[in-house]
């Protein structure tokens, strides 16, 4: 049975929309008809999990670097895990591209995986969608657009769940894991210490993963001050 399609939030005007809309109204009312600079315009998604991803534009003078340390912010960073991007071809082998390979290398249409973690890995697929211009910003990566955080239940109750036991995942499989926090309170597994919250990212409940230096969750009041201040 196929997954509903997901939703998310532009991170320029607050709509919510399906990815492929998405895409087509960042497109048509932000990244049109703009004077700046030269950007490319990129979906990033989880290789197996595709109801995580990100819009994403990048100046063509940035780097990978540049790209690596995004996502290792909004999506991954751990343990300070090494991490590289492939050919959709690349088997593990050895052809990754340099870090410091510059993002106008690359035309729209191309499609990269990005690896984190050579160990417990989370794959990203990386797709350059379009050249576009954009007003001249800060950073070199800018967020467009991001899902609307997937939901999970707790196994005991039915509500959202916000804690996830590695103990119950070791030993029962990753569905008996999800708690909302009253229940994982009154749960008896030891070591209560190693609980994750979840997050959205395909990384969530990952090795030591929790989000902490994810800044960008959505937030409609910022977003419609912003808009009310152009």
């Amino acid at each position: 049975m196929d997954k509903p399609e997901t939703t998310g939030n532009c991170f320029l005007c607050g709509e919510e929309l399906t990815k492929i809309k998405m895409k087509n109204h960042v497109l048509k009312s932000h990244l049109s008809g703009q004077k700046g600079e030269k950007v490319l315009f990129i979906k990033v998604e989880g290789a197996y999990q595709k109801e995580f991803w990100l819009l994403l534009d990048i100046a063509l003078n940035a780097t990978l670097e540049d790209l690596d340390e995004f996502l290792r912010q909004i999506w991954l960073e751990c343990c300070g895990h090494m991490s590289g991007f492939y050919p959709t071809t690349d088997n593990f082998g050895m052809d990754e591209f340099d870090m410091d390979t510059k993002i106008k290398t690359f035309a729209a249409g191309k499609k990269l995986l990005y690896r984190y973690d050579f160990g417990s890995t989370t794959t990203l697929l990386v797709t350059m969608l379009d050249n576009c211009i954009r007003p001249p910003q800060k950073d070199a990566v800018r967020l467009l657009a991001r899902n609307v955080p997937p939901e999970i239940r707790c196994v005991k109750c039915g509500k959202p769940a916000e804690c996830f036991c590695p103990v119950c995942d070791c030993e029962h499989g990753r569905e008996t894991a999800y708690y909302c926090e009253e229940c994982y309170e009154l749960h008896d597994c030891p070591d209560k210490e190693y609980t994750l919250p979840i997050t959205n990212s395909p990384r969530t409940c990952v090795c030591g993963y929790d989000g902490e230096l994810d800044v960008w969750k959505f937030d409609p009041v910022k977003i419609k001050s912003c808009c009310d201040s152009e």
